[in-house]
Parts: structure tokens; sequence; C-alpha cells
């Protein structure tokens, strides 16, 4: 390293006493190494650059020349910029540039978050001032640590660190809190529909129910209250409940609608969004008076390694279009509602499944009825508060 920064010379020496001239180098102190022998009259070997003149003056002495074949070190490279003097400037500017942009924040990452968005974490840091730009001197972690929880609750950690103009935002989420499970207090296990029994599984309680047996809406299935001669027993009572219910579903939907006819007109609007500012470079946002479709793509300038900077173009597409009536055909009304009315009814269901139906539909002078009645399988047990006193009246 330090032959590096006073610079080597590799020199090839002529002469008629190559020992003598080596004998002079030593006697003057002029270090020289990696000797090489090319004849009787001409050997090669390293010396300092900055000792290069004394080299000479010796080899003179001894009746020899001295050719250089090569320099090396800094003071060489120094020399070449020396002619180049925008060139040098240049240097000089990216390495202050290197030091000075450091002191910033150029690039911002988080980690660690599940359920907490990229998004929402680095909007709270943007508004706690921790942005593209931000001076790192100015980042007091302890104090934005403790603002960033208060400002999203669902983080229980979180920790600042900067690494030049990086900064990394490491984060750990609160645990999912799930409801309790009640389990105080007297309770029965009511049918929530009308149904026939097929499955009953009772966990906690007392049932006499069997199955095939019918059910109303509001019938005891698995009772949280049991009367012994001697005492009265009370739980909450649980379990399972699944019965063959019937469900009906009435559906209307018009018999002609309007479709898209796009007419092939189309604008482009290419918007710059740097951090939070925009500016519209060119086309239209709007086509004015008319119905249009939008479509929006944003591409965010990613540099190597997954920095993102705060650069996004924004491409927006209008496609231009009438409305034509479009009149639906009886297959089409009976595909679209049949599938509808399956789709409501499997929503309705806490759980199970449809069994069999079908669904009717008849139309009109303008619109299309559909009527579906599907058999289904379902959970049909409810847990509702036991009244202690009355339910022989209520129940009887």
């Amino acid at each position: 390293m330090l032959r590096y920064l006073r610079g080597t010379a590799s020199i090839e020496v002529t002469g008629a006493s190559a020992a003598l001239c080596l004998n002079r180098w030593t006697a003057a102190d002029l270090p020289f190494w990696e000797l090489e022998t090319k004849s009787e009259l001409v050997f090669r070997c390293r010396i300092n650059l900055w000792q290069l003149e004394e080299i000479r003056r010796e080899a003179s002495r001894a009746w020899c020349d001295v050719c250089v074949l090569d320099r090396f070190g800094l003071p060489v490279v120094l020399g070449r910029l020396r002619s180049r003097p925008v060139l040098t400037a240049g240097l000089a500017l990216v390495v202050l540039l290197a030091f000075f942009l450091q002191s910033f924040v150029w690039f911002l990452r988080v980690e660690g978050n599940d359920r907490v968005t990229d998004e929402e974490i680095l909007r709270a840091l943007w508004e706690e001032g921790v942005r593209f730009g931000t001076r790192g001197a100015a980042i007091d972690s302890e104090d934005l640590k403790n603002r960033m929880l208060n400002r999203i609750p669902a983080l229980r950690w979180l920790a600042v660190n900067r690494e030049g103009g990086v900064v990394t935002v490491q984060v750990a989420e609160r645990q999912r809190e799930e409801p309790p499970l009640e389990t105080g207090g007297v309770a029965h296990i009511v049918a929530a529909r009308p149904g026939i029994i097929r499955e009953i599984s009772v966990i906690n309680g007392f049932s006499d129910r069997k199955p095939g047996e019918a059910v109303l809406e509001g019938d005891i299935l698995i009772s949280g209250i049991a009367a012994w001669t001697t005492h009265v027993q009370a739980t909450r009572a649980r379990g399972e409940v699944y019965a063959d219910t019937l469900r009906v579903s009435e559906l209307v939907c018009p018999a002609s609608a309007r479709k898209k006819v796009y007419t092939g007109r189309r604008e482009t609007c290419v918007t710059v969004i740097f951090q939070r500012k925009r500016r519209k470079i060119s086309g239209n946002s709007s086509i004015f008076g008319t119905n249009c479709d939008r479509m929006i793509k944003a591409s965010v300038w990613t540099l190597p390694g997954g920095y993102a900077l705060p650069l996004t173009v924004e491409t927006e597409t209008l496609l231009e279009y009438t409305l034509a009536p479009l009149a639906l055909s009886q297959e089409q009304a009976e595909a679209m509602l049949g599938e509808e009315s399956l789709r409501q009814t499997r929503g309705e269901m806490s759980a199970g499944r449809i069994e069999g139906g079908s669904a009717a539909i008849h139309k009109t002078q303008d619109s299309y009825h559909c009527r579906g009645v599907w058999n289904c399988l379902e959970l049909i047990s409810r847990t509702v508060p036991a009244e202690l006193f009355g339910e022989d009246e209520v129940n009887g």
C-alpha cells in the first residue's frame, strides 16, 4: 500500500557492467526489487518512482542506460488527472457528494409487518417528518418510536435504524385478539328456523330431541335447565344441530338492459408523482361530455437492490363508450337468476350445504321473476339466554 502511495516504476538497464551499476545503487541506499536478468548486458527491476533521477545518475556513472518501461501508483494517477481538470473536479465533487449525501434520508424500508401495510407505516413516517431528503441527524429514534406506536395501535414495537442514506424501520405487530368464548351464564340452544332434525350433537346440557323430529323456529333443542326430583340443575347448553330445511328466494330483474359499446376513441394522460406532488406531463385526464372507462397504470422507479425512489410515472388511459340497448333472453335470465339464487341461499346459511331444489322463472311484460326453492342441510342451532322463570308457559 505504501509503495502504491509513493509510486513505483519498472525499468530496463543496459550496460557493459551491470554488477557495477547494482553495487552503486546499493552503496547509495537506493532499493530495487524483482530483479530479472535478460542477458549479460540487460536486466530489469522495479524501483521507487520518486528515486528515478538518482537511479539514472548512479547508472550513468557505471556506464549504463536506464529505460522506464511503466509507471504505477497514486502519483501516476494524479499526474494524468492534472492534464484533465474537468474530470478531476468531477471526481472531487463525487467524493464530496458521497460523504455529504449520507447525512440525508433517501430510501425507506419496512420490515417485520404482516397485517399493517407498508403504505400505512410510510404514510405515518411522512406525517412525522421522516421522508425523502430528511436530515439524518434530525431523526430521534426513541421519540419517533413513541409517536409511531401512538399513531398505529396495531404495532407493539418499532425500531428505526439508519445506515447512510437508507432508513430501515423494523416493526412487530400485536397478536390478534380473538373474542373470548362466552362460557358463563345459563343458556339454551334453540332452533334458528324450522326444519327436520338430521344430526344432533350435545356437548353440554340436556336434550330429548331425536333425528327425524320436526321443530319450529324458537323451539328448545338443547336445554340448559334440568329439573330433577330433588333439585334443579342449570348450565350453559353447548352443541350443534343440523336439520333439513326449506329455503325460498324471490328475485326480479329487468327484461332489457344496456351494454357498453366502445367507440374507438381513447385519450392517454401521463402524470409524474414526486413524493406527494403531481404534475401532468401530457394528454387529457377526461373526455368531456361522454362516458368512458378509466385504466391507470403506475410505475415506481426502483434502483438495483430494490431501493424504491419517491418517483412514480402514472399512465391513465380513457376509453370512450356509449350505452346500447340489450334484450335479455329467457336462457340468459334463467342462468343468471338461478346462479344468483343459489349464491344468496348459500350466504344466508351459517353452515351447511344445498342438497337440491330448483328455480322457476317466468316473464312479465318488462321483467323476469325467479322463485327458487332449495332443500338444505344446515346448522340451525342458536344460543339464547335461559329464562329461569315462566319457561313452561312460553314453551309449554
